[in-house]
């Protein structure tokens, strides 16, 4: 019974002992977790999350044709790390050109177009891209998923108190990056 009638406890599901991990994957993923402050044995007095449902960069995984005819180009010739530009979110993304069709030298997007994301930042899912070169008029759309947040993206608790409960619910407790200020976002607990 809980905390009121006919109420289950907030906390009765897989509760474990959290140890914080720089880590950022599956073997370190809380679930929306809600963390009790046992003995704020945290360094420094800090702790550092990552809060439920935070999403890191896009993961670009393929491409896809914008759905109009015209859209795979002309005068394309095979290429390696060949630039393009954006109408949408990022920059940086390069792509490998391996096979072109016969006819005018037009882009296959998908069995001639490689992805090759060195320094491809930003992107999100169906934003357009175009291909540099050739007639400069091949048009493809990325395709890509959130990925896993990073730790740019925690927040440090300060003043916590034993015998409480972290404000937030959260994916992620990480071990360091409290004391860099340019990257984490300080939050003090109020008494």
């Amino acid at each position: 019974m809980g905390q009121f009638g006919n109420q289950p406890d907030f906390a009765t599901n897989d509760i474990q002992v959290v140890t914080p991990d720089n880590a950022i994957n599956q073997s370190t993923f809380l679930d929306s977790s809600i963390i009790y402050i046992g003995d704020n044995t945290t360094t420094g007095d800090v702790m550092v999350v990552i809060p439920a449902g935070t999403v890191g960069p896009s993961v670009i995984s393929n491409f896809s044709s914008p759905g109009y005819a015209g859209s795979d180009g002309t005068g394309y010739a095979n290429g390696a790390a060949v630039a393009t530009t954006t109408s949408g979110s990022g920059t940086g993304l390069t792509v490998d050109i391996t096979r072109t069709s016969v006819l005018d030298g037009a882009v296959d997007y998908t069995n001639g177009l490689t992805l090759n994301t060195g320094a491809a930042q930003g992107y999100l899912n169906g934003d357009l891209v175009t291909i540099t070169g050739g007639d400069a008029n091949a048009v493809f759309r990325i395709v890509a998923a959130p990925g896993l947040p990073t730790a740019a993206q925690s927040v440090a608790f300060y003043g916590l108190q034993a015998g409480g409960f972290l404000p937030v619910t959260v994916d992620y407790v990480l071990a360091s990056n409290a004391t860099d200020t340019t990257t984490v976002e300080k939050l003090i607990a109020a008494k």
